[in-house]
């Protein structure tokens, strides 16, 4: 039998229901049932043990193929966990597109397993490396949940690296240059003519010329960007040349023409001030929750004595020379 995964089904498959649908074709589709000793742990009265008989709404069966039974609760928990677009993808054309998606799994699997293709030492090994990863991931986040920051640590490291929380006002302007191998019509221009570009830019604004209407006059698509609207940047979120200006001029300074690989870029900046900590709060203490993580990390990998074989696990060769002489 031929299965031919139309759309948007086919494209639901490729945009991110593969790690959904894995955890239930790999390891079930049943969630587990309360056995007889948790329950008692839970005495009810016998009104509502009666009612527990009736089958809870994420309980109802909305799926079957074969002897497969899915129900609603799992089908909600896949779409749950489909990435964005691929929600919106279901949004747009109706959960039907989900549920076929899901039973052409099912049906590759059943079938998978009874042409004992699960019993291949390859299959095993991708399966192991798949929950090895999973059960990872999920200790990694039990690690951040363990992890807590108090505020006096934040406030205690925001004092420590104030410079890193500098914020600089600044306009970009920026010219696209032509790559050397360019043919007629390619968009750019010569190095020359972009350094030109940028101080025509450079003197029309410093003279107090509207932004907008330089903006107007000089802005090219694709080749040349006045940003009329200035932007704010922390400390270390430019490319070096351009942050080392952007926290070293004076205010409406203009920096030099940066050279890049692709583009002629100047900064002008307006004015700098000191993020507060209110501010920047939920970035430091995420900073620090991952330094602890790293710590509880490496504690494990000490207790654990990880070795790696030096003959295997080498470092990379050092690169030769491509004009050194052939023998």
């Amino acid at each position: 039998m031929k299965i031919s995964l139309s759309r948007p089904a086919g494209a639901l498959f490729k945009a991110g229901l593969t790690v959904a649908l894995s955890a239930f074709v790999c390891f079930g589709q049943n969630a587990p049932r309360p056995t007889a000793k948790t329950a008692a742990k839970h005495p009810t009265s016998s009104h509502h043990s009666a009612a527990s008989n009736s089958p809870s709404p994420t309980q109802k069966v909305v799926l079957t193929v074969g002897a497969a039974k899915v129900t609603k609760g799992e089908m909600d928990y896949i779409f749950n966990n489909l990435s964005p677009e691929a929600r919106q993808s279901v949004a747009t054309h109706g959960l039907s597109a989900l549920g076929q998606e899901y039973s052409v799994m099912l049906l590759l699997s059943q079938k998978a397993t009874s042409d004992h293709l699960d019993a291949s030492p390859e299959f095993r090994q991708d399966l192991a490396l798949k929950k090895n990863q999973m059960l990872a991931a999920e200790e990694y986040r039990n690690l951040e949940t363990q992890a807590k920051v108090g505020q006096d640590e934040v406030s205690a490291y925001y004092a420590a690296h104030k410079s890193d929380f500098e914020e600089a006002s600044v306009r970009e302007f920026v010219v696209r240059k032509k790559a050397e191998d360019a043919k007629t019509g390619d968009p750019g221009l010569s190095p020359e003519d972009a350094k030109a570009r940028l101080v025509s830019i450079q003197k029309a604004v410093a003279a107090g010329t509207d932004v907008a209407q330089v903006a107007k006059q000089f802005n090219v698509p694709n080749v040349v960007v006045v940003e009329p609207e200035p932007r704010t940047v922390r400390r270390g979120q430019l490319m070096p040349a351009l942050d080392k200006a952007a926290f070293e001029l004076q205010d409406n300074q203009f920096s030099d023409p940066v050279d890049t690989p692709n583009a002629m870029i100047e900064l002008q900046l307006l004015s700098r001030q000191q993020a507060e900590l209110k501010d920047v709060s939920q970035a430091i203490e995420n900073v620090l929750r991952q330094q602890k993580v790293k710590v509880a990390l490496d504690d494990l990998k000490a207790k654990a004595k990880v070795w790696m074989d030096p003959d295997y696990f080498k470092p990379a060769a050092p690169e030769t020379s491509s004009s050194a002489p052939t023998p």
